[in-house]
């Protein structure tokens, strides 16, 4: 039989073992392999975390809150918001991507702002920027190859809501200012 104190020691240094096996398995990359022209690769498959919680009043959030969607391959999403003074919370940002190759980016600098962006099919691009208070812009986009950019500067109670379906291929860039 073990001394008391080595029992004890050794009991604490294979507990503390099995805590960092845990902690550096959740935080791993997973290589996933995939077969592509007759050759199997390796490919990192980050990790991702999704929180939701619905039926959410906005007008009481004390943080920001960033929701990010995406069903496809090489969509890109982006989210910031600022918080480094207390009237820089309430912010609220959605991105919703289905389809192909979809860029969309919301950037909200100021507090109390909605920025949302649905983009349905492949190629958009979509851009909101939010820098002051109490502003709502929606950007809905559906088919292919469109792009919108929306800025919304200054301070109150502005909205915008920009819908564009474009199945031709052919539609225009669309860039909306306000102050």
């Amino acid at each position: 039989m073990e001394p008391l104190h080595t029992y004890n020691i050794s009991r604490l240094l294979n507990k503390s073992a099995s805590i960092v096996f845990v902690v550096a398995a959740s935080f791993s990359i997973a290589t996933v392999p995939a077969k592509a022209n007759g050759s199997w690769e390796n490919y990192q498959e980050a990790n991702r975390i999704a929180q939701h919680n619905f039926n959410t009043d906005i007008t009481a959030i004390q943080g920001n809150i960033s929701i990010i969607k995406q069903n496809g391959n090489d969509n890109q999403a982006s989210v910031i918001q600022s918080r480094s003074s207390s009237y820089q919370l309430g912010n609220f940002a959605y991105i919703d991507q289905r389809g192909e190759n979809n860029q969309g980016s919301i950037s909200q600098y100021s507090g109390r702002n909605i920025g949302i962006i649905v983009q349905v099919g492949n190629n958009h691009t979509a851009d909101i920027v939010q820098e002051g208070n109490n502003f709502q812009a929606q950007i809905n986009q559906f088919g292919f190859n469109s792009d919108i950019s929306l800025s919304q500067s200054g301070s109150g109670q502005k909205s915008i809501s920009v819908d564009q379906r474009n199945f031709s291929g052919n539609a225009r860039p669309v860039t909306i200012d306000t102050y």
